[in-house]
């Protein structure tokens, strides 16, 4: 039976949603009780569960909609089109690797709030054109992989969350709009405020600019809360952020200005924001590039080093592992080798990692991708 932990729902959702966590809940568990539904659900409990699908076939996310407070209901699931935006591991603990045009995605719920006038009188009369007028509240969608929610093992107050801010209307809807990827450790409620403030003031942070830029335009009809992932380890934090800002940096959507993880905080260093031997937090990083964007108005943000030096392939290697807490390429080629036949913990002391997370990082292909 699914139970949902009312700590990560407060802490990684909107508030206008708190309220709804039974309702949630109960629907469900009557959509687990299907054949797909308990199939989503066993891979959900996973840790590291993953659904493989091909373009036509269901993406596995559950969608609940609430129009103002009638009873939510849940929207009919969604297939894989081609060109279905994501970053994603292809080779797996398995030893499978993805065929052309497939995918691995998590179990995700998904909830949308739709509060405003205009979207109410539009879904009313079956309005499905790309542009609705007059919009002032856009709706609110959160989303998160399920495991978060009904088999939480990290507690909310010492973890880090990794999400994405994705905005825009018509047919970006639900995520293929602008999108911001960031880091915090605090409550949803309350970083959120921090980036409404920051934008009604004038940031000139892009991701700020832009959504200032688009709601005074009536371009959002939708803002998209997508919770990409949770950890208390701050190295695979930044290994991760680094790893999905570099997989969409070619993206136009995209809004982050530097790059992530660790080679964001060496792009600032290098760039003079930051001080050789200090170490912020995640949630410092956005305050450090406002801070120069406003002291240096004409000169701007020095075009980050990722922007062209992280297609040269020798280069982005030479970076990934050229630090002294990072595995070497040969440690790494070894990884692979002996994942064949060697559990983690042998390949762990054999090639000398800092950990087993370290090495099962490697084998699950969550970094190190670009060391062949």
């Amino acid at each position: 039976m699914i139970s949902i932990s009312r700590d990560w729902w407060e802490h990684l959702a909107p508030k206008v949603m708190h309220r709804r966590l039974r309702e949630v809940e109960g629907l469900l568990r009557e959509w687990s009780r299907s054949d797909y539904g308990s199939f989503w659900l066993r891979t959900a409990m996973q840790e590291h569960g993953v659904i493989r699908v091909k373009p036509g076939q269901f993406i596995p996310v559950v969608h609940l909609i609430a129009l103002a407070d009638r009873p939510i209901y849940i929207a009919p699931q969604q297939r894989v089109r081609l060109g279905h935006r994501m970053v994603g591991p292809d080779q797996f603990r398995s030893g499978h690797t993805l065929e052309a045009g497939e995918l691995a995605l998590g179990p995700e719920i998904r909830l949308d709030v739709v509060q405003d006038r205009a979207l109410l009188a539009a879904a009313a009369r079956l309005d499905m054109s790309p542009h609705v007028s007059g919009v002032k509240d856009p709706s609110q969608i959160f989303s998160t992989p399920a495991r978060f929610l009904i088999a939480p093992k990290e507690w909310p107050k010492k973890s880090f969350v990794l999400y994405q801010h994705i905005f825009g209307e018509g047919s970006s809807y639900p995520n293929d709009g602008f999108f911001y990827v960031g880091v915090t450790t605090r409550g949803w409620q309350k970083r959120w405020s921090e980036h409404r403030r920051a934008m009604e003031a004038g940031s000139l942070l892009l991701f700020h600019r832009k959504l200032r830029e688009e709601l005074s335009q009536g371009r959002v009809t939708y803002i998209h809360h997508k919770v990409m992932g949770i950890t208390d380890d701050l190295e695979q934090l930044y290994a991760t952020e680094e790893w999905l800002v570099e997989g969409h940096w070619s993206d136009t959507r995209r809004l982050n200005m530097i790059p992530g993880g660790k080679s964001g905080l060496r792009y600032l260093r290098e760039n003079g924001m930051l001080a050789e031997r200090v170490a912020p937090m995640p949630d410092d990083r956005e305050r450090l590039v406002q801070t120069w964007l406003r002291e240096h108005p004409r000169k701007g943000l020095p075009a980050p080093w990722v922007s062209e030096r992280w297609k040269d392939d020798a280069w982005a290697v030479a970076q990934i592992c050229g630090r002294d807490d990072r595995l070497s390429v040969e440690q790494v080629r070894a990884i692979r080798e002996l994942a064949i036949d060697h559990p983690t913990e042998t390949i762990a002391v054999r090639i000398g990692a800092r950990s087993k997370e370290q090495v099962q990082r490697v084998i699950d292909g969550e970094t190190y991708t670009r060391v062949l």
